[in-house]
């Protein structure tokens, strides 16, 4: 069995039922809620949640050269979510790299929504140190690694986001005016 195979068999690919699947990503540093508002959002639409956090974790079984790796293997399975009808939230940060991720995206050729996600910074260090107390952490990221990130990683370009979160407030309800907005829940 080959590293794909595995992947897929621990990362099952369910048949959907969304007639026009959609991708959803974020514009968001680590710390500012990418998982919390995936997992809300996928409770409402019923998207599958692609997390970059879990494969990490997942691939430190099977391999050292995990980077490559796993963007071959979200990007395998992304693909094969979407023909199954499934929507998909991609939980990373898009903006690093973003025209690369951008031009993976598009060659799925199905809507693409990017959610910017906001945060005051002193809310992101809390986040951050609770992560070390809180139960299992799959993240690498801690508070220099969201620092770095805002140092070093443009935001997406204003023009291309569909919708913006702030998660120091109700999450499920702004995820609730996304979907109402873009006629995506039922």
């Amino acid at each position: 069995m080959d590293l794909k195979e595995k992947f897929i068999r621990d990362f099952p690919v369910p048949i959907g039922e969304k007639e026009e699947p959609y991708i959803i990503v974020f514009d968001a540093y680590c710390g500012q809620g990418k998982s919390y508002t995936a997992r809300t959002i996928a409770q409402l639409d019923h998207s599958i949640i692609l997390n970059n956090d879990h494969v990490r974790y997942w691939l430190d079984d099977y391999t050292t050269n995990s980077s490559n790796t796993l963007y071959e293997l979200q990007y395998h399975r992304l693909g094969l979510l979407l023909q199954n009808h499934n929507s998909c939230i991609w939980d990373y940060c898009a903006g690093h790299n973003w025209e690369d991720k951008k031009k993976h995206l598009d060659e799925y050729g199905v809507r693409r929504y990017i959610i910017r996600l906001t945060c005051d910074e002193d809310v992101v260090r809390e986040r951050m140190e609770k992560r070390k107390v809180d139960g299992v952490n799959y993240s690498i990221a801690d508070f220099d690694e969201y620092l770095w990130c805002k140092e070093n990683i443009p935001p997406i370009d204003d023009s291309l986001i569909d919708y913006v979160i702030d998660t120091e407030k109700d999450v499920e309800e702004q995820a609730k005016c996304f979907l109402k907005k873009y006629k995506l829940m039922k």
